[in-house]
């Protein structure tokens, strides 16, 4: 490239606070509303950190007791419970194809939820979640497709970005809220925490990883860190989620989740430093490294659940990169105790997958459970099996917990604090979320297309939370 031909014009881009507080997380820190940011530096220098709510306490072992030692990596991704592995490739393309034909009878019959337009939506909503792959090193100019042009500080003949770990924790923040996540943890990667790596991923001694094409990821032998960024998913229409727009729900946030992804990876990269995994299914338990970056606690449907947004998030995506970072602790709010009593999820589960046993148990029966956690297992097979019988898959687990609601009412923020201080009411206020009718919407009027369109959040999320 010519270097003659760079040249910056623009030093500086001034933003008021007022108008980004919302989505960069700063209101509870700010008071000057007209304070003028002079760059990114400065932005970042001004917020001191992840802010947690005082009722989420940090703690140094997760609410999930792990046993490590007995703790193993799973092969892959595709050894988990919701995958074609499970029931041999013959019974899993049948289960495919009778979700079609289901699909088609609906529309045909116009059953509520099922039209052609909810049909439409749920398709639409999928773009770009399959068909296009991240490389394992993230986007390049060689391999994108598009020839976006991704320059390194060394292509600019410029020193790269060098900062503290904190300084560099508050970095990555400032660009996850901008790139589309609302909660960002950081881990770092240690004989323990390999071990929610997959199988497939193995460690070399050299400068940077690569990609053999054997079925193998490699990683450089050094010092590492993963960034856990919660996805969002939408509440609004989780609510119907027997409608075959859930499945563009699901479909969106994935969506969404690929964008962002590429977006972080390019960032590392422009900051001088290298980037790997970044797609869905990649690089490794995602419910593990989020529960270790204290994104959430562990919850009875095998899941993890937020203090800030329950479990409406689709997934939690894992980056590897050289950047040194502050690590984030894990949380206890409370929350994996609450689901010892409440067990809404597994009432309302559809299937009857969901376990209803009081306490947590070591171990599983089934090959893709790990037996080095002492939590709840849900029946992959029976869960897999029932969502496959139905056009919209099935999103009820999620949609019911109680953890979902809208913050701007006090008293679910008063109840929160209950849950994290006073656990003998737990019992009393699964009661009440059920009394008060929150979760699933079985009305006609929950249908998207009968809502004012003002009415619905853009992306669909809520955004009194995000």
């Amino acid at each position: 490239m010519n270097q003659t031909n760079i040249k910056k014009t623009n030093y500086h881009s001034t933003v008021s606070s007022k108008e980004h507080m919302s989505n960069l997380g700063k209101a509870s820190g700010v008071t000057d509303l007209e304070k003028k940011y002079n760059d990114l530096d400065d932005m970042i220098a001004s917020d001191p950190g992840r802010r947690l709510p005082f009722w989420v306490k940090e703690v140094d072992k997760p609410t999930v007791e792990i046993d490590w030692e007995l703790l193993d990596n799973f092969p892959s991704m595709y050894q988990t419970c919701f995958n074609p592995e499970v029931y041999g490739e013959k019974e899993y393309f049948q289960l495919c194809d009778n979700q079609r034909e289901y699909n088609v009878e609906w529309m045909k019959n116009k059953v509520p939820g099922h039209s052609i337009q909810d049909n439409a939506i749920a398709h639409a909503s999928n773009w770009l979640w399959k068909g296009f792959e991240i490389p394992w090193t993230g986007p390049r100019w060689e391999t994108d497709p598009l020839h976006q042009v991704y320059y390194t500080p060394e292509e600019f003949g410029v020193p790269r970005y060098e900062g503290t770990p904190e300084q560099n924790a508050r970095l990555i923040r400032v660009a996850a809220r901008v790139f589309g996540s609302p909660d960002v943890g950081f881990v770092k990667l240690t004989d323990k925490t390999k071990k929610l790596l997959w199988k497939c991923i193995r460690f070399e001694n050299v400068e940077e990883g690569y990609d053999p094409g054997d079925g193998t990821k490699v990683l450089p032998d050094k010092d590492l860190w993963v960034i856990c960024s919660a996805m969002p998913q939408s509440l609004v229409f989780g609510k119907s989620t027997s409608d075959s727009n859930w499945a563009g729900t699901n479909g969106l946030a994935y969506s969404f989740t690929k964008i962002y992804s590429g977006r972080m990876l390019s960032f590392l990269r422009s900051l001088g430093y290298q980037s790997y995994g970044g797609d869905m299914d990649v690089l490794g338990s995602a419910v593990g490294f989020g529960v270790m970056a204290g994104l959430g606690e562990y919850s009875r449907m095998g899941q993890m659940i937020s203090p800030f947004f329950g479990s409406m998030f689709r997934t939690n995506l894992l980056i590897v990169t050289d950047l040194p970072l502050a690590e984030t602790k894990p949380i206890d709010a409370g929350m994996l105790r609450f689901c010892k009593t409440c067990k809404k999820c597994a009432r309302n589960c559809p299937s009857g997958a969901i376990t209803h046993k009081d306490e947590p148990f070591w171990g599983g029966d089934d090959p893709w459970h790990n037996k080095g956690i002492k939590g709840y297992y849900i029946r992959g097979r029976v869960c897999f099996s029932y969502m496959f019988k139905y056009p919209t898959n099935c999103g009820t687990c999620q949609t019911v917990c109680p953890f979902n609601k809208m913050d701007k009412a006090f008293i679910h923020k008063l109840i929160k604090i209950s849950i994290s201080y006073l656990p003998i009411f737990n019992k009393f206020i699964a009661e009440m979320d059920d009394l008060f009718g929150y979760g699933l919407e079985k009305t006609e009027t929950s249908l998207m297309w009968n809502r004012n369109p003002k009415d619905i959040p853009l992306y669909g999320l809520d955004e009194s939370r995000f």
